[in-house]
């Protein structure tokens, strides 16, 4: 097996597979390059930064894959009741400082839910409300899910996908995960086979505002969510593995219940976790 790395998502990717397959590494890093350029919070030129320059009542053009993960997100909008909504999560993370104010003039402004989105077909938008949409809690497992598509559709048999600690796994082979807790500490490992796994946690990254600790992990009414251990959920796709993280360390019993519906599950692992 050949492992090649390379800084992509806001982090360091992994790909791992039979040597004989090394063409097919660059056209999935190429894969996870694009959903980086076209999902991206920060470049001026993304999806993203065209939802937030819509105005209201307009029609955006969006890339095919946006539109993918935003038809994906809508729906565990609707299923999470709300719970899990790229458009809230925008706002309270710019103003928290865990996203830059980019081009935003008055976070005021945008006061558009996940709701106000309406997909009209593969490539358009149209935007109800001024809204501003981070896809971090879901872009990046969706790009792990096209790189293994990409390898897999060149042949290659087996192979990890690792994006920081959001990977799946394909092939006959049992893959070690060590999974770290929120203290940063690798204490158990699982085993992966034909399934992604994704994990959550935040006790190490906080800040203040206003005087009131904030995570990234954003949850009911806009407000932080708090976890201090570490959640991890195994599922067909890394997508609904990263996004599901998010709405179980919000609500785990909503997420328990929702997971069944995706073949998924939340992984449980004995308690190591001790802190203050």
């Amino acid at each position: 097996m050949i492992t090649r790395c390379r800084p992509l998502l806001g982090t360091f990717v992994e790909i791992t597979i039979p040597e004989g397959y090394v063409s097919a590494v660059d056209a999935a890093f190429a894969a996870i390059a694009h959903v980086h350029a076209r999902m991206s919070f920060h470049q001026d030129d993304s999806d993203l930064a065209l939802l937030r320059k819509a105005s209201a009542g307009e029609v955006v053009r969006l890339d095919a894959g946006t539109i993918r993960v935003l038809r994906l997100a809508l729906d565990l909008h609707g299923e999470s009741g709300g719970l899990f909504d790229v458009a809230v999560v925008g706002p309270a993370l710019v103003r928290s400082g865990f996203l830059p104010r980019c081009d935003i003039a008055r976070l005021s402004d945008y006061r558009g839910t996940s709701a106000d989105l309406a997909i009209l077909d593969d490539q358009h938008v149209r935007v109800e409300k001024r809204i501003l949409v981070d896809l971090g809690g879901i872009a990046k497992g969706h790009a792990v899910d096209c790189a293994v598509d990409v390898l897999q559709g060149m042949g290659v048999p087996e192979g990890l996908v690792n994006a920081g600690g959001d990977l799946r796994a394909f092939g006959d082979r049992d893959w070690p995960v060590a999974l770290r807790d929120a203290d940063d500490v690798a204490r158990i490992s699982v085993a992966a086979r034909h399934c992604a796994i994704a994990s959550s946690a935040n006790l190490l990254n906080r800040r203040r505002h206003r005087g009131q600790p904030q995570s990234p992990h954003i949850g009911v009414q806009g407000r932080s969510v708090l976890c201090d251990e570490r959640v991890t959920v195994v599922a067909p796709l890394c997508a609904i593995a990263d996004a599901m993280t998010k709405v179980a360390m919000a609500d785990m019993p909503l997420a328990q219940r929702l997971l069944p519906t995706y073949g998924g599950h939340v992984l449980q692992t004995p308690h190591h976790e001790s802190h203050p």
